[in-house]
């Protein structure tokens, strides 16, 4: 809720349904995900999202406003998760088919020949240097829990604890995996300022997007932000 760039926008509505809303139940979608848990802050600023999700009965849990990685910890603790996976909540598109590609190869259920347990933390970006080829808006990170809990041991410098999995991709004793679409698409489908606030209300999240769980990364090259 304490966004500087657009404050309030979980909360924001989008076509009927608040954005934490529409990333809950498209997150719920993915067939690898047993529990969607909402891992707000113990801050004031957030506690509209922590009423929000108690009316609505959608789990969630309250943690420090700036050690993210903690925050996500005990939940994943308390949840007795094997595996986390992390979405961040102004992501209102996120494709649920993505994520359960993401999880079943750190799982070692997907079509790549990889060994179960090969990977600790697998995602379809990484930040610069590194190249992304899937939009803003799909990012999806997964890990095992045995890996969180070491990054929450280990890591020390405040950047790694306040944006959850930069650890990961910094120490040298994990095993990664960065998926890379087909093709390099540089469309933003997160909403992070009014303007893509008002260009997902103008979108029929209502109708065929609803129906076939919205965007799916394979047909993203016939997408077109609405004007």
């Amino acid at each position: 809720m304490s966004s500087s760039r657009l404050p309030g926008k979980i909360l924001a509505d989008l076509a009927g349904q608040p954005m934490l809303q529409r990333v809950f139940i498209r997150t719920s979608r993915a067939a690898s995900i047993t529990e969607t848990i909402f891992a707000t802050t113990t801050d004031s600023t957030d506690d509209p999202v922590a009423e929000y999700c108690a009316f609505c009965g959608i789990p969630f849990t309250r943690g420090s406003l700036y050690d993210v990685l903690d925050r996500y910890y005990q939940t994943a603790k308390g949840a007795k998760a094997d595996v986390v996976v992390r979405i961040t909540a102004d992501c209102p598109v996120i494709d649920p088919k993505l994520i359960d590609d993401v999880v079943n190869t750190l799982i070692g259920k997907s079509n790549i020949e990889y060994r179960i347990s090969e990977f600790d933390f697998v995602c379809n970006r990484l930040p610069p240097p590194w190249r992304r080829t899937y939009p803003i808006g799909l990012d999806t990170e997964a890990c095992s829990f045995a890996a969180l809990e070491k990054a929450w041991k280990e890591a020390k410098e405040p950047q790694h604890r306040e944006h959850v999995m930069p650890y990961f991709m910094r120490a040298r004793n994990f095993q990664l995996l960065a998926a890379s679409f087909r093709k390099d698409f540089s469309a933003r489908l997160s909403c992070r300022f009014v303007e893509s606030r008002d260009g997902f209300r103008r979108l029929p999240l209502d109708g065929g997007y609803a129906r076939g769980f919205g965007i799916h990364a394979p047909g993203l090259r016939s997408f077109r932000w609405p004007r």
